[in-house]
């Protein structure tokens, strides 16, 4: 590393430094250190004069090394929803026996899903037409945010440090909602049974299920909203997905792709499809099959892995960089009703086991990249959802 250059005071009290004129009153115009700014040396210059004379400087000395504290870091935590429980846990990482149960107070409340972004995290309750809003540092629900009633509030996306929207599958509507405050606004018409969205490159996807019936009758299709008019977006606004409907979850990898898992009927036989679409030219890209029936949520490690869900199959895995299935039905990692997945920024998967959702606690199963098992955690009750997000200092 180079060492900083020296700045030196004369008797006559007039800095001299190498490559910087004097300035007016005995004061350089402009120093260069490599390791401190123009202001602390500056601030330090004044402070060694004052020395000399007698005079207090402990003010300045001290304003100039809170200035160079670095921040704490962010936190990095598994999200997990427990939907009999109604409850959200939060486990750090790095230290998972510290995990914290925060109940979602909702009456009849079905929690499927999770979002979070910035230290915050939202919650659809389902049945309870609402979403529930968490402050993840404080780890407290801080409100809970009523939508319109029969709207059956599943998927939700947040788009920025206030604003994110949440979809009601019964009404076929987004609601963008101030999760801060706490307003809300008309809602938007979107596709038929909204249950997920994905907020990427300025827009927001909304994966249609096209459902309620337990057989789709047709494929999913995608709509896409610019959140600044709240409005179906200009020129493509939708996205047709092939395959067999009930398209339940989507992530954007490193390569920019939208990944969207299409699952099809729940009759134990039709095929689940991935689809991979490009979310500036809002097309699709190609699609993929061969996760057996009813594939479930995806999750990216950030870089060459994808990794899917199924209660069937265990924990399934695709890879980004050639497109191509590595393990597919009949090959899965062995987790029992796995019902989500997440990663961590160190690569640690985590494979949800729901078990029966009666009685006994769900498991959190932590794997290695080669799928091998590290730790088993247990969580609440019925575990359906799960994310990693970065809390950040108070």
């Amino acid at each position: 590393m180079r060492r900083p250059e020296r700045v030196t005071v004369p008797a006559g009290g007039r800095p001299q430094h190498p490559g910087a004129a004097a300035g007016p009153g005995g004061l350089f115009s402009r120093t260069r250190s490599r390791r401190g700014g123009d202001l602390c040396i500056f601030q330090r210059m004044i402070a060694r004069r004052m020395l000399l004379t007698g005079s207090l400087v402990f003010g300045t000395l001290l304003a100039c090394a809170r200035a160079q504290e670095p921040l704490p870091p962010a936190e990095e935590a598994l999200l997990v929803v427990d939907s009999t429980g109604a409850a959200l846990e939060i486990v750090p990482v790095q230290s998972p026996a510290t995990a914290t149960v925060i109940p979602l107070g909702a009456i009849n409340a079905t929690p499927s899903g999770v979002s979070a972004l910035n230290g915050w995290a939202l919650v659809p309750l389902g049945a309870a037409d609402a979403v529930a809003v968490i402050d993840l540092q404080t780890r407290s629900l801080v409100r809970t945010i009523q939508l319109a009633a029969n709207s059956g509030a599943t998927g939700s996306a947040i788009v920025d440090d206030s604003i994110a929207y949440v979809a009601n599958p019964g009404l076929n509507t987004v609601t963008r909602v101030n999760y801060l405050t706490g307003d809300t606004t008309t809602s938007l018409s979107v596709g038929r049974y909204p249950q997920a969205a994905v907020y990427t490159r300025g827009r927001l996807f909304v994966l249609n299920g096209n459902l309620p019936a337990t057989t789709p009758p047709g494929p999913s299709w995608i709509s896409i909203v610019d959140p600044v008019t709240n409005r179906l977006a200009t020129g493509i606004d939708s996205i047709l997905l092939p395959g067999p409907g009930n398209a339940r979850s989507g992530t954007v990898a490193i390569d920019g792709v939208l990944y969207v898992m299409s699952s099809g009927p729940d009759d134990g036989v039709s095929e689940g499809r991935l689809t991979l679409i490009d979310p500036v030219g809002r097309r699709e890209l190609g699609s993929f099959v061969g996760f057996g029936a009813a594939p479930g949520s995806v999750a990216t490690n950030g870089t060459d892995r994808l990794y899917l869900s199924s209660y069937d199959e265990g924990l399934m895995v695709f890879d980004l960089l050639n497109r191509t299935l590595i393990r597919g039905a009949g090959n899965g990692a062995p987790i029992p009703t796995n019902s989500s997945v997440a990663v961590d920024s160190h690569g640690r998967i985590y494979a949800l086991e729901a078990g029966l959702c009666v009685g006994g606690p769900g498991k959190v199963h932590v794997l290695r990249r080669n799928l091998s098992e590290s730790r088993l955690l247990n969580v609440g009750g019925c575990p359906v959802a799960a994310i990693v997000t970065e809390i950040p200092p108070p």
